[in-house]
């Protein structure tokens, strides 16, 4: 039940990730600033669909990229960058920022192996 109203929320996150750029796009008359709601509400409805499956864990190493980008953006802006600058930093810098915290949050990985596997020999491939 969880992975289908995971599956469910899916096009219900992206319709709301297109709301969030288009408010933000039209309240800051800037398109850079929009794109940037969008990939970030795109990375916010990640976690939630994380969440709704009960992986927490992912959830958090999934929340890193969304509040870094969310972060910088507000930063760069206060500093006074250009609004082209400021999508494509706070991206870089937001990736840079998720890759030096994954290391720091422990996974849990749930890998299964349902069939075993066996090696094939060349005799039981030529005739």
């Amino acid at each position: 039940m969880r992975w289908t109203a995971a599956a469910l929320l899916r096009p219900i996150t992206f319709a709301l990730a297109i709301v969030a750029a288009v408010v933000t796009g039209n309240r800051t008359d800037s398109f850079w600033l929009g794109f940037l709601a969008f990939f970030i509400a795109m990375g916010a409805g990640r976690v939630l669909g994380a969440i709704i499956r009960g992986r927490l864990d992912r959830a958090v190493y999934k929340a890193i990229w969304p509040g870094a980008a969310t972060g910088f953006a507000f930063l760069f802006d206060d500093i006074g960058l250009p609004r082209w600058a400021n999508f494509f930093v706070s991206i870089i810098a937001a990736s840079m920022t998720r890759s030096a915290l994954g290391g720091v949050i422990p996974r849990q990985s749930r890998w299964t192996r349902r069939v075993e596997w066996r090696r094939i020999d060349l005799d039981e491939l030529l005739p």
